[in-house]
This record gives structure tokens, C-alpha cells and sequence, in this order.
């Protein structure tokens, strides 16, 4: 069932969406690709293509699978499986693959062929069987940058990107905001048998100016919470929380080694980076080279025959700042 308030809300972005999705209601074998951040609605714009593809059937299956979660070893049984895999179980209708881009390449060159003839041979099977069904995969990652560095099919991509659809954020969307929070509000308070019925106009600018990172599935889970906790029948700035949300987007990972490109952006030659590297780790190790040998995870006699070809055997344990600050090294802490 397509939830209410996602289906409901009006604003610019939402409604090319609805646009897009519309024209794709009479083909009901075409793939779609949807594209964008995550939380965003993917899976709820996956539901809508679903309705609108089969609003006057009386029954059609919708199937979801989280690629990320089905791990590499499970990843063929769970879609190709005759008897219980996803699309056989969505003949008729639709399934979702959420996350396609974190399916191993074994199982993506499997879904292309699938794609290409919507035939399906069971794991260890004999026989075709002919399906028909619509694929929507979802990607938080573009396929197209993960082409490029040979994590996704060239071929598989362009075959689900014959209808792409991107999905917008929060942020682009913020004229509906008002409307899905008061839909949101409206849902948990009826489920929780509460008497919410609406924000405070500090708490509702409070939500204008937020950054919402995890889109509209951090909306779900602020207003829920705010229910939850909520003593009045409006919610108010307290009961949002808002300074007290954990959602935060992956951490910066910290960074132990960076170099700086020359002003006309051409990277260094290899052995530079290499000798900018070795005393960087020579730093870290306060100069001790057997220590930066066992991190290195070389020899400490080759680390010594590498750093005589690199010049960085110079008669000094500790590398001078003067050299690391030269070759365009930056450290993180």
C-alpha cells in the first residue's frame, strides 16, 4: 500500500515525478532506475510506480529485497531462486531491489541476462521460465561513477538506466515540508492513540531551517519520537530534539596522508608520492625505522634499500619538517 504521506504532499519536484512515473504506468516490463540520497523515498517511489502500473489489477505482487543485506553468498538464491527467489515471486508485478549497486558482479551479470530475455533458470535448474514483471532498482551511489571504478556492470547499468528517475532530497522539496510533517503527525498520533494534532509555529520554524541529512526518513523519525514524548497536543521545539538527533551522515574517516597536486593540478611522478609517504610514516613513527618497516609491512633491510633509492636516507631519524611541508604533504590528527 502506497503510504499517505508521501503520495499526498504536493510540491515542483514531487510533481515531475509523478510525471515521470506516469508515462511509464503502460509499460509494465520497462526497468526503472531510481537515484538518489538516502531516505530520500526511494522505496515509497518505488511503491507509487507500482500503483500506478497496476491500479485496475486485482492482485500484484510487490517484493522488496535489500541487496545490501543479503550478503554475496546469498545474493543468487534470493533473485534467481525458481521457487522462492524475488523474481519469481513477483511475477505479475514488480520487484524493488534496493541498494542494486551492492549486489557482487556474479549476481549482476545474472540480473542482466535476465533483463535481456525475462527468462529465468532457477539456481542448478534445466528449464527456462518467461516472467513478466517490472524491475525498479534503487542506488543511493550512482551506477555510473561505480562503472568507472569496476564495482558495477558498464552493461547493466545502462540497461536499468533505460528509464531513470531521480529521486529528490528533503532539502529541494521543502515547500511540502509542512504537509508531510502534518501527515506524519497525524499517522503516529492515530497509531499511538494520542492527542497530537499538530507543531508550534516555533516548533514548525524550527523544522523550516533544519538541514534534515537523512531526508525524509529522519522526518519520520523525529516527528515519531516527538510523539512519542509529546505532553500537549502540539509538538513543540522540546519534543523535536532536534540538538539531541544521532542522525548524522557517515563520519569524515580521518585522513593520515594527503599531497597536494602542483598549481597547474598535474599529480606528482610515483616516486614522489612514495618518498612524501615513507616520511610521513617515519613522522608518525617518531623516527624509528624499524617501527616504519613493521607498518610498511616490508622488511626492515628492504625499508632500508627503499629509502637510500628514495634520498630519504639522509642520516637523520627524524624526517624534517622542511622536506614534508616541500613535497605538498598534509597530515590529519
Amino acid at each position: 500500500m502506497i503510504s499517505a504521506n508521501f503520495a499526498s504532499v504536493t510540491s515542483a519536484p514531487m510533481e515531475r515525478l509523478r510525471e515521470e512515473l506516469s508515462r511509464l504506468r503502460h509499460s509494465q516490463c520497462t526497468p526503472v532506475l531510481l537515484v538518489g540520497p538516502s531516505g530520500a523515498g526511494k522505496q515509497h517511489t518505488a511503491e507509487l510506480l507500482h500503483h500506478l502500473t497496476y491500479a485496475e489489477a486485482k492482485k500484484a505482487p510487490f517484493v522488496t529485497i535489500d541487496c545490501a543485506a543479503i550478503g554475496r553468498e546469498r545474493a543468487d538464491g534470493e533473485l534467481f531462486g525458481q521457487a522462492r527467489g524475488a523474481l519469481a515471486s513477483a511475477d505479475g508485478g514488480s520487484v524493488f531491489l534496493r541498494e542494486v549497486t551492492a549486489l557482487p558482479l556474479s549476481a549482476q551479470v545474472m540480473l542482466l541476462k535476465f533483463l535481456d530475455g525475462m527468462r529465468l533458470r532457477r539456481v542448478g535448474g534445466e528449464r527456462d521460465r518467461e516472467l513478466s514483471l517490472r524491475v525498479i532498482a534503487g542506488a543511493s551511489r550512482d551506477p555510473r561513477g561505480l562503472v568507472k571504478v569496476g564495482k558495477f556492470h558498464e552493461d547493466l547499468q545502462r540497461r536499468l538506466a533505460a528509464f531513470r528517475v531521480n529521486v529528490p532530497a528533503l532539502q529541494e522539496r521543502r515547500d511540502e515540508l509542512a504537509a508531510l510533517s502534518q501527515q506524519l503527525i497525524d499517522d503516529f498520533a492515530a497509531r499511538m492513540h494520542k492527542n497530537v494534532t499538530g507543531l508550534s509555529a516555533e516548533a514548525s520554524a524550527l523544522l523550516a531551517t533544519y538541514a534534515f541529512p537523512g531526508n525524509v526518513r529522519e522526518l519520520r523519525t523525529i516527528i515519531e519520537r516527538a510523539v512519542i514524548t509529546a505532553a500537549g497536543s502540539l509538538l513543540t521545539v522540546e519534543d523535536l530534539a532536534l540538538g539531541q538527533s544521532t542522525w548524522n551522515e557517515s563520519p569524515e574517516p580521518a585522513r593520515f596522508f594527503e599531497l597536494d597536486t602542483s598549481p597547474d593540478g598535474v599529480p606528482p611522478p610515483l616516486d614522489v608520492v612514495e618518498q612524501a609517504y615513507v616520511r610521513r610514516v617515519l613522522e608518525h613513527t617518531g623516527g624509528r625505522r624499524m617501527a616504519a618497516a613493521q607498518l610498511l609491512g616490508i622488511s626492515y633491510p628492504t625499508f632500508l634499500k627503499r629509502l637510500r633509492e628514495l634520498g630519504v636516507d639522509d642520516g637523520e631519524s627524524l624526517p624534517r619538517s622542511s622536506a614534508t611541508a616541500s613535497s605538498g604533504v598534509r597530515r590529519a590528527h
